[in-house]
Order: C-alpha cells, then structure tokens, then sequence
C-alpha cells in the first residue's frame, strides 16, 4: 500500500469515525428528549421574576393576537382555528360580563383545544376606573369561579381592560387593585392575574411604580403587568421612549407584557405607533405581546384589522408582517410549551422568592 493510499485510508476512517460520532450524540439528545417525563408541578401557571412558566415548569414568552370574541364568534370558532396558523401560543379573548358560565367555559376550551393559551379579559370597564370591582363582582360569582378552577392549568385572568382614565393616581391605582386581587384570590382564583396600565392601558409609569406593592399585596405572588402601547408621535411617544421603558422594565425585573398595540393610532405620519420597535425589542428582552387585533370588527380604526376577512389566508399589511413575515413576527419567535404540544421543556426556574428582591430595586 503506498502512502497515498494509507492517508486515503485514514482519511475515510477519520470520516467515518466522525459521521458515527455526530450520529450517536444526535441519538442521544433525541432519547434524552424524549425521556423527559412532563410532571405537573402546580395547579396553575406561575410569575417567578419577570417570567411566565406552565404548571410544568416551562418558559413561555407569549406571542398572541387579540380577538374581538364576545362580539364576532362567542364560542371561538372559527377564530381561534385560523389563529393558530400564525403558530401563536396564546390569545386574548375580549369578553363581557353578560356573558354566562357556560359561554366562558365553551370559549377557553376552544382556545386550548388549539393549543394556544387563553387569556380572558373583561372589557366593560374600558377607560372606567369606577368599574373596577364590578369587573371583580364577576369573576368571583361561583359559577364563574369554577369555570376557571376547571382550565387553571393554562387560564390567565385579565382583570379587566384598561380600567381607568389618565386621572387615575399611584395611590387610587394600589388601592383599587390590591382590594381586587385579594378578593379574587378569597374567592379561590389561583390563576395568574393580569393587571394593565391606566390610561386606558397606555401608562407604562403606573406599573412600573405600583407592581411590586401589588406583588407583595397577593398572597399568591402571581401577577402579571400588561401596557397597551397605543404610542403614536402625536401623543409625545417615540420609538426611543419604546426602547427606554423596555429597558427599564427589564432592569427592574418587572413581570410585564404589551398586551394591545396596533400600527397606527390614526391614519396620518405623527399617528403611526413604532410596531416593528415594540416587536423588536420585546423579542430581545423575552417579553409577551399580543397584537390587536385579529379583525375584521375594529371600527372606525378598521386599519389595525390583521386579516380582511378573520382567515389566516388573507393576513395583509401590518398584520402579516406581525404574524408571520417579520424576523421578529409570532410564526418566526412563538414556542409553545411541550404541555401544550409544542418543543419548550421544563428547565432552570429563578427562586421562588425573587419578588422580594425585585421589590428591593424599586423601593
């Protein structure tokens, strides 16, 4: 054998050798994968630090889309079938108090059956700050209370949408929302609840001041912060003001989401809302957002309507980009949970006392 023919020789060896290695590592990840045994660990979702986790321990950042439900399909049908093609793994469900026990069970089954995690929110206090407890009146009724005992393990309750004005206060704020999470949680209510900005959702501020007060305040610790970023030019936003309260959100640990934006306030330069920023920055800081919405329905500003006719297929615009064309859009940065279906497995959780050290940053 000449030394060329040695050195084919090893070569093909060395080769060989490599492609049995990279094989047999790739076999062993897959088993290790598919080992893993999914153990509930908890009766609901939970916030440690800033983040979401299932009831399996699994992070999820939420990618969503909001839906006029109550209004367009009350049962979440066709809706949330044609959601799901965006690959989302949760949805905003606007829903109203006249709304019954059965109707609400129907609703969030729907929305799990598509494997995509509900967040139900009552929007008959929109801008009402007044209404606050009259949102709480029902979700602690008993017929109420067991429907979400019932989907615990995936439910999340957004006490109400954008409850109250722009003359709302710090103080009136932890007050109001102290007295009704702690009458949700004594009605027996463990699901994480969701508390959105004043001003009809716009005040990023409010929450950045109060929610470690009303972290302290629930017993339970699981409460999440929503700002609805309508914050166009027009009202003195920018898509540096977009990027600062991120960052400063973040670097106090707050538990928060942006659970309403839309592309533009009104149809004119100054009124375009920085979308593509808040999408942008929400996937390098591993923050949730839900756009809104789905549409059709939106009406007089039928510009933020995603689709023309509530079918993935006719996604346009804005909403496309969103959903599914954008690097950061739902279909190229949403995971679901493998609970639910999906590829995220339960891993490392921060301590379940953070809170109290987050609490330390603000105060």
């Amino acid at each position: 054998m000449t030394g060329n023919d040695k050195m084919k020789k090893f070569e093909y060896i060395a080769i060989t050798l490599l492609f049995t290695a990279i094989t047999f590592m790739s076999c062993v990840h897959t088993e290790k994968k598919e080992d893993i045994v999914l153990e509930k660990k908890h009766p609901t979702m939970r916030v440690l630090d800033r983040y979401l986790y299932t009831a399996y321990d699994e992070k999820v950042i939420l990618r969503g889309i909001n839906r006029l439900i109550i209004w367009v399909d009350k049962d979440g049908r066709p809706s949330f079938t044609e959601m799901a093609k965006t690959g989302a793994n949760s949805a905003r469900i606007v829903w109203l108090t006249v709304g019954t026990a059965d109707q609400l069970d129907t609703v969030i089954t729907n929305c799990i059956a598509e494997k995509m995690i509900p967040m139900i929110e009552l929007h008959d206090a929109t801008g009402k700050w007044d209404k606050l407890q009259y949102c709480v009146d029902y979700w602690t009724r008993e017929d109420i209370v067991k429907v979400i005992e019932k989907h615990q393990e995936y439910l999340l309750v957004n006490i109400g949408n954008e409850i109250g004005d722009n003359s709302v206060s710090p103080d009136e704020f932890k007050r109001g929302y102290k007295e009704a999470v702690q009458r949700m949680r004594q009605a027996g209510i463990q699901a994480p609840l969701i508390i959105d900005g004043s001003d009809w959702g716009k005040n990023i501020d409010i929450l950045q001041e109060s929610g470690f007060y009303l972290i302290e305040a629930d017993p339970l610790h699981n409460l999440m912060f929503s700002v609805h970023m309508w914050w166009p030019e027009l009202w003195g936003y920018s898509k540096e003001r977009v990027i600062d309260e991120i960052k400063e959100s973040v670097d106090m640990h707050l538990p928060i989401i942006v659970g309403e934006f839309g592309n533009a306030w009104e149809e004119t330069e100054r009124g375009q809302i920085p979308y593509i920023t808040i999408i942008t920055e929400c996937q390098k800081n591993e923050i949730g957002w839900l756009a809104w919405s789905w549409g059709p329905g939106n009406n007089p500003q039928k510009w933020l309507n995603m689709t023309k006719t509530g079918s993935f297929s006719t996604l346009f615009g804005w909403g496309l980009e969103v959903a599914t064309t954008h690097t950061s859009s739902i279909k190229n940065t949403s995971k679901k949970p493998a609970s639910l279906g999906g590829t995220v497995f339960p891993g490392p959780i921060p301590d379940e006392m953070a809170w109290q050290t987050n609490m330390s940053l603000k105060f």
